[in-house]
């Protein structure tokens, strides 16, 4: 193996990106560390030719930090393709609906819901900017979902998509395929 080689799989391990092929992988809860990754690659990636992958596999976290991926994602110059693997679920499933072309493997899941409320015990004046900054969220992941679902199903409704997201909704890839929340199944080529 060359030397060259190994430091690109070495890179590929320590720093998630692997440059001869253009992909990065995003593995792990939607946290600080998740977004850190995803800002330093896909920026080094976005001025190099060619299609960004992305090897997706978390059961989801912050909302905060998906808006600010789903963000970096869309405003890319070159084509992303995101794969999802495992299961992709919560947050994550928002990060997801980002790429340009999106892909589930065979034996994976994807599982979106309107997320948790986790308003701690504090002042009832925080407790009710928090609840109301809840409702903005949840209403930012409706429109995403919307938007790629109404590419297929031109007449899905909000309020069937809140009947949705009302409960944890886990789907196969087949499911996910016919709500046009992916594009295809199987690994990009």
């Amino acid at each position: 193996m060359s030397e060259k080689i190994k430091d690109y799989i070495d890179q590929f391990h320590d720093k998630d990106v692997f440059i001869p092929t253009k992909t990065i992988k995003l593995i792990g809860d939607v946290d600080d560390d998740m977004l850190n990754s995803a800002l330093c690659n896909l920026h080094s990636l976005d001025y190099t030719a060619g299609e960004v992958t992305i090897k997706l596999v978390s059961d989801g976290g912050s909302v905060a930090v998906a808006r600010a991926i789903y963000d970096l994602i869309t405003g890319m110059k070159c084509v992303v393709s995101i794969i999802a693997y495992g299961e992709v679920s919560s947050a994550a499933s928002i990060i997801l609906q980002a790429g340009d072309e999106r892909v589930m493997s065979p034996n994976s899941k994807l599982m979106l819901h309107a997320g948790e409320e986790s308003i701690p015990s504090s002042h009832p004046k925080n407790s009710e900017k928090l609840y109301k900054q809840h409702r903005i969220d949840e209403a930012w992941m409706e429109d995403v979902y919307l938007s790629r679902i109404r590419e297929k199903k031109k007449r899905f409704t909000r309020v069937k998509l809140k009947e949705l997201l009302e409960w944890d909704t886990f789907m196969n890839p087949k499911e996910a395929l016919e709500y046009g929340l992916i594009d295809a199944i199987g690994e990009i080529q």
